[in-house]
């Protein structure tokens, strides 16, 4: 029924809507054709007319601008009535939203201490922040009073912030920005009280552009009078553009350093079921053993079964160290992966150039650290295969040579099954990273292609190498430095790209040693 009483609500308002201005009509005149418009619009069309005469908007019918059309005053009377009834709603939402603003503002207040106020309402502010002062004794008040503690509570913060009127505006004094065609090139951004960090200081200008020469955000000034006349500019949103693809291609590295990581878990952790089925099947076997030999096989039995468990549990502290090892090289990519993913969700320039300042080198800092590559452990049965027999020479005074053989075979062939499955799978691991290889020649000789006339590959690494002790200075020296200072991105791929290749060819030599 309510959803039935909407719809004819929004039926009546069309009929009762002026296709000129598209608001209620004022004072309606009915046209010869049968068209009803506000007097004021009716005005404007006279006005606008060529040669005595203008057209019916709607239907195009030409008539006189001399003559005096009547006012329908059924048409006026009912969409005043209807006006007043949604005022009056629109009047009661609007107290009972201002009431529920000012229960939560003293909330807000408390989350929000840097809300930055409408430059519009300085003065409703400040009554607003007198009536929450009061909110105590004024329980007893009226209703009137809390709307319009609400009220001001609601307007006393800016909601957006114009960079061109360099202005902050609560949500009333924003609309103008919103509806009307003249503000419509007006950029706005979150509110915030620090214009000062984002204007030229010697032009007093917005930075809009970001000097690559420099590295550090400019003006319009500063590109045509200022000492970066002649330099190569971008504007702030194409140096974003750049800086986020360079971040992409990092993110890139950390997904697959990361699936590097895990497919290094997975085998430590195969290693470890292949551990403890090891010791389940010789459980079993040695079980089998004692059913058949009762009484006569039970103490040799354990001191077979304290041979297993101790091959086992030298294993087992070696296999949980490399587990741990590559745990930690997980949690510090899984680390990057996220700051890189939040830093790209910044659609603000400004503030994204800010945090990449911070956040991309610390970043690289942590993908140039080496991965860690888990320690050999043997698998091998033979030590067990030695004590075993050592433990059966000593029993052989009981006749039990067939039942010990059997069980020590039994356990060698099944360390001989796993070892071979364990080669077949490297065998194929190592076809995979040929093709590793191959893929990765082929890009390199792209990037060669595209990179003819860079420097030696010793001036890159002395480059680097001045390059970091740049970013330590820069850190020391932070507060000191401009706030502006960035990477190149074509730089960052070069240091990336030699990165790569160090942690391929560090790959390759650990594999050959393991080998």
């Amino acid at each position: 029924m309510a959803q039935a009483q909407s719809e004819q609500s929004s039926v009546l308002q069309e009929e009762l809507t002026c296709p000129v201005c598209l608001d209620l009509y004022r004072d309606p005149h009915l046209l010869p054709c049968g068209h009803n418009f506000c007097k004021n619009c009716l005005n404007r069309l006279k006005r606008q007319a060529d040669r005595g005469r203008f057209r019916c908007p709607e239907c195009r019918d030409s008539h006189r601008c001399g003559l005096n059309f009547q006012k329908n005053f059924k048409l006026a009377n009912i969409a005043d009535d209807y006006r007043q009834r949604r005022s009056a709603i629109s009047a009661a939402a609007a107290a009972l939203k201002s009431r529920e603003s000012l229960s939560s503002l003293s909330v807000q207040q408390g989350k929000c201490p840097f809300a930055v106020p409408c430059d519009y309402c300085p003065s409703v502010a400040a009554e607003a922040s007198g009536a929450l002062g009061d909110t105590s004794s004024a329980a007893s008040g009226s209703v009137d009073g809390m709307d319009k503690q609400g009220a001001a509570a609601v307007s006393m913060f800016a909601i957006k912030t114009c960079l061109k009127c360099e202005v902050s505006m609560c949500q009333e004094h924003v609309k103008p920005h919103l509806e009307l065609p003249a503000f419509r090139e007006h950029p706005l951004t979150e509110p915030m009280n620090d214009f000062w960090k984002w204007k030229c200081p010697d032009h007093d200008e917005i930075y809009r552009y970001y000097c690559m020469d420099d590295q550090m955000c400019v003006c319009n000034a500063c590109t045509i009078e200022g000492g970066h006349t002649g330099h190569t500019i971008k504007t702030l949103k194409n140096t974003m553009k750049d800086l986020k693809g360079t971040l992409d291609k990092q993110l890139y590295r950390v997904e697959r350093k990361y699936s590097l990581a895990e497919k290094k878990l997975q085998e430590q952790k195969e290693k470890e079921a292949q551990n403890k089925k090891f010791l389940d099947d010789s459980e079993q076997c040695l079980t089998r053993l004692v059913d058949e030999l009762k009484a006569k096989v039970l103490r040799f039995v354990t001191r077979l079964r304290e041979c297993t468990r101790t091959h086992c549990d030298t294993n087992g502290p070696a296999i949980q160290k490399n587990i741990s090892k590559i745990c930690q090289d997980q949690a510090r990519l899984q680390e990057v992966r996220c700051s890189l993913e939040n830093l790209l969700q910044e659609n603000e320039p400004f503030r994204f150039i800010e945090a990449y300042k911070t956040t991309g080198k610390q970043c690289r800092r942590k993908l140039r650290k080496n991965m860690f590559y888990p320690e050999y452990v043997d698998m091998e049965t033979e030590v067990i295969h030695v004590m075993m027999e050592e433990e059966m020479r000593k029993f052989l005074a009981e006749e039990l040579p067939f039942h010990i053989i059997a069980v020590i075979n039994s356990l060698c062939h099944l360390s001989d099954l796993e070892e071979d499955e364990e080669n077949e799978e490297e065998a194929a691991e190592d076809d995979d990273d040929d093709d590793d290889e191959d893929d990765d020649d082929d890009d390199s000789s792209v990037e060669e292609m595209r990179s003819e006339g860079e420097e030696e590959d010793e001036e890159e690494d002395e480059e680097e190498e001045v390059e970091e002790e740049d970013d330590n200075d820069d850190e020391e020296g932070h507060n000191q430095s401009g706030p502006y200072d960035l990477y190149i991105p074509d730089e960052e791929e070069v240091e990336e790209e030699e990165e790569e290749e160090d942690s391929d060819s560090e790959e390759e030599g650990e594999e050959e040693g393991v080998v």
